[in-house]
């Protein structure tokens, strides 16, 4: 199956992908990561991409079209699809080009996003992610696995996710009016239990 998960930060879209992606094994295609992985790589495509988001501008949808499509293109038995779309322009390229069986809206109110988002914490070294409300790490402020010293990033401050979800609120509103009108739309809310709004997903999807 193509499926889609939208939702704010904090909405437990990650985690849900990686539990359709365990079980049916589809990739979890997560734009943010992508882009991530093309910067660290230096390729011809990241270090353009990299300028943009060192200018602080917003990189191009043609150019973030040219880093998803070939991984779009090579998931042949199906894909799980976050963050994107973020707008029109690239929601359009979807629906023209891929079969999309559902498009599952995580609701969450900011409120609890914020309070989710801020409590992530993340391994100085090794980049181990952690939350304080589910996956503390044993020891205050270190690390399970390597020792190194637990901190918060500096976007997961609150005056800084309230920006993101404000963004996220207006850049996202047409786009999943758009799939409630093409029937796809699956809303789910996400203030539950992990392996509850998963089977509610599975319900949904009739899988």
């Amino acid at each position: 199956m193509n499926i889609i998960i939208i939702g704010i930060q904090g909405s437990g879209k990650g985690t849900q992908a990686a539990l359709l992606h365990k079980k049916y094994g589809w990739p979890h295609i997560n734009l943010g990561k992508l882009l991530r992985d093309h910067i660290i790589r230096k390729t011809e495509l990241g270090l353009v991409v990299k300028e943009y988001i060192d200018k602080g501008r917003l990189v191009p949808d043609d150019l973030v079209i040219k880093l998803i499509k070939p991984v779009l293109d090579a998931a042949d038995s199906g894909f799980i699809l976050d963050g994107f779309p973020r707008n029109l322009a690239q929601e359009r390229f979807l629906l023209d080009n891929y079969r999309i069986d559902g498009v599952v809206l995580l609701d969450l109110d900011d409120e609890t996003a914020v309070k989710r988002i801020s409590a992530r914490r993340h391994c100085s070294v090794c980049h181990t992610d952690y939350n304080l409300l589910i996956n503390p790490p044993k020891v205050e402020n270190t690390c399970d696995l390597c020792g190194g010293k637990v901190v918060m990033r500096d976007d997961d401050h609150e005056e800084a996710i309230r920006m993101r979800l404000n963004k996220f609120h207006l850049k996202t509103k047409k786009v999943i009016e758009l799939f409630q009108e093409r029937g796809l739309a699956i809303p789910i809310q996400a203030d539950q239990p992990v392996e509850v709004v998963h089977q509610k997903i599975l319900d949904q999807l009739n899988l």
